[in-house]
């Protein structure tokens, strides 16, 4: 199930075959969950490009709506313009053990091509690792996770295994949390034109934990509000507690959150244009956050944008010998006239806008985590009553 199974979908641009992050050519995914018990976390993986040329850099740009977050990697794309490393979704206290397997599985793929240090370091590449903080559900040092699930997930990525994005509580959004409902993983996608022959797709993965109840909204309709007040008046709460004493200790991080939203194209834009497309994934996560539970001061909302389209090589010509200042050499590449550009800024908020409400439909079964502590899922029935009722049809 799907948001739009309950009758809604943004929908100025359609979506492609999958409506998934799967949608654009050559990009691939591996998803890992971990369920220890009362702790459930997990890793997902995503391979921009083929296994074969997972090192060929993508064009790329990140924007940041509020900084409490981490994503690595995020200098090297600042002052390159460029990845060319996997990139990982993860717990926050989970960052490091990803980092270091992110590592290995780099260091051993290029031990196996035969590559000499000096061509290591020029194939460098910072992994890009983004977490989000599963706190109220797993604790802090119980979220951390085995370093093997991310090597799996990085496997699972690297064979193209996996056919389809698994939403809601698996991979990195295992046990995150979204307007106090379950949420987690949510990916969609769109497909502009080009108004000739050509088409390009815009794909989107969030991994959702943030947000507070009454600020959800789903197609202009206050539906957190209507189900808040209706939790009242019966006297239940959404989020449960072992210890009432702990609601404000384990209660605020999930409340607050954070997300992380990936945007992968096959079009042509260039870092400059792909930090502007990145930061248009705001519009679609106050779409359905609204001004209050968007970019809070706890949260850490953190956009990155790739293209996957060709890209030249970046490394000189081989007959030219590294020194202290090497001849110049240029190349030539297409681009996305900035006139024409909109269509993609529409495509990246309305994704986003889909693939958060996708993270919310798919965990509607809820999860309970340590010390009893319990977050449901998303109505989606009483949603589903809501949204016939009050959607404007047109």
């Amino acid at each position: 199930m799907r948001i739009r199974d309950l009758g809604y979908a943004p929908s100025s641009l359609p979506p492609g075959p999958s409506n998934s992050l799967l949608d654009i050519p050559g990009v691939s995914i591996g998803q890992t969950t971990q369920h220890d018990g009362s702790t459930h976390k997990g890793v997902t993986a995503i391979f921009p490009r083929p296994t074969s040329s997972i090192q060929t850099p993508c064009y790329a740009g990140i924007s940041v709506l509020n900084g409490n977050g981490e994503m690595t990697g995020k200098f090297q794309v600042a002052d390159w313009g460029f990845t060319n490393t996997p990139i990982l979704l993860t717990n926050s206290c989970s960052l490091g053990v990803a980092i270091d397997e992110a590592w290995k599985w780099l260091l051993d793929r290029m031990d196996a091509q035969g590559m000499d240090e000096l061509a290591q370091a020029r194939n460098y590449g910072t992994p890009v690792v983004a977490e989000t903080a599963d706190w109220y559900l797993n604790g802090a040092r119980e979220s951390r996770i085995d370093g093997r699930y991310v090597r799996e997930a990085l496997e699972m990525a690297a064979a193209g295994a996996q056919k389809e994005v698994k939403e809601g509580s698996e991979g990195g959004g295992a046990g995150m949390t979204c307007h106090q409902f379950k949420g987690g993983t949510g990916t969609s996608s769109r497909v502009v034109a080009t108004g000739g022959s050509k088409e390009y797709s815009v794909g989107v993965l969030v991994q959702s934990n943030y947000g507070h109840m009454p600020d959800l909204r789903i197609g202009g309709v206050p539906v957190g509000k209507v189900l808040k007040k209706e939790l009242d008046e019966r006297g239940e709460s959404l989020m449960t507690y072992e210890k009432k004493v702990e609601r404000s200790a384990a209660g605020t991080k999930s409340e607050e959150g954070s997300i992380v939203i990936v945007i992968i194209t096959d079009a042509p834009l260039l870092p400059t244009q792909l930090q502007r497309l990145a930061r248009h994934a705001g519009v679609g996560l106050a779409q359905v956050g609204g001004p209050a539970s968007t970019g809070r001061t706890h949260s850490g909302d953190i956009f990155l944008a790739l293209s996957t389209a060709a890209q030249p090589v970046e490394q000189l010509s081989p007959e030219i010998k590294l020194k202290t200042l090497n001849p110049t050499e240029t190349y030539s590449v297409d681009v996305v006239k900035n006139e024409s550009i909109d269509a993609f800024f529409c495509a990246a908020a309305e994704a986003t806008e889909e693939a958060i409400l996708n993270s919310l439909v798919a965990a509607r079964d809820g999860m309970t985590g340590i010390k009893g502590r319990r977050v449901e899922g998303l109505p989606v029935e009483r949603v589903k009553e809501l949204l016939e009722k009050h959607l404007v049809k047109v």
